[in-house]
């Protein structure tokens, strides 16, 4: 099992690499929807590959380029849904509190290089809403095939992957800690995680080719 979630790791830790390929090779163009979602993806695959390397060669821990990701995915997938979703003041409203709780959890709950959960839970959580409320926005107001929509595997992607990590950090350290569980399970819990990331930046890589097939990311939802 062990060796397995080492493969895993790798497979996670590369998994941006087709994205960012594909983006550099075949378009260049940073804005909109499209350079967001290569952003997203760009930033993945260099956190967990400077992760890799700064826990190899300089700190026992990951949890400095961890954090730092934490905050920079936030700002990104919240940008990101500010251009998919007609939202403007709620994502606002939100992603000022994120920050005010992130700088409150850092000053007063954890140092830098701690893991912080906090911020973890809190930005699956906002990242689980917004998915929902585009996929819920598709299924009332349907335009075409969902197969061929971009913000359908957009949304699809970072549900995933958000709603697996709120699940992995909620209760994690209860079934760590508080249940002992073996580290078999605990290798089981990783590797559900690990392959959420795994299929979050693939499915965002097909929806980068559906932007430049020249399928729209627009569709109408209210503002809430």
């Amino acid at each position: 099992m062990e060796d397995f979630n080492i493969w895993l790791r790798e497979l996670s830790r590369f998994s941006g690499f087709a994205g960012v390929c594909y983006f550099i090779f075949f378009r260049k163009n940073l804005n909109s929807v499209y350079g967001l979602v290569f952003l997203v993806i760009f930033a993945s695959f260099f956190a967990d590959n400077l992760n890799y390397f700064f826990i190899k060669f300089v700190y026992p821990n990951g949890y400095i380029i961890g954090n730092i990701w934490y905050i920079v995915n936030f700002a990104l997938i919240s940008w990101l849904f500010l251009l998919l979703l007609n939202l403007r003041k709620t994502i606002l409203i939100a992603s000022f509190g994120f920050f005010i709780i992130t700088a409150v959890s850092f000053i007063y709950f954890y140092s830098f290089t701690d893991s912080n959960s906090i911020i973890k839970v809190t930005s699956s959580l906002w990242f689980s809403y917004l998915s929902l409320v585009a996929l819920f926005g598709l299924l009332k107001n349907p335009t075409g095939q969902l197969r061929n929509n971009p913000v359908f595997w957009i949304a699809t992607g970072i549900f995933i992957y958000s709603s697996v990590t709120l699940l992995r950090n909620l209760f994690l350290q209860y079934l760590v800690f508080e249940l002992n569980i073996e580290l078999q399970a605990f290798y089981a819990l990783a590797t559900i995680n690990l392959l959420s990331n795994s299929i979050k930046n693939l499915i965002l890589f097909y929806s980068l080719i559906l932007i430049d097939k020249g399928f729209s990311t627009s569709f109408n939802n209210r503002e809430i």
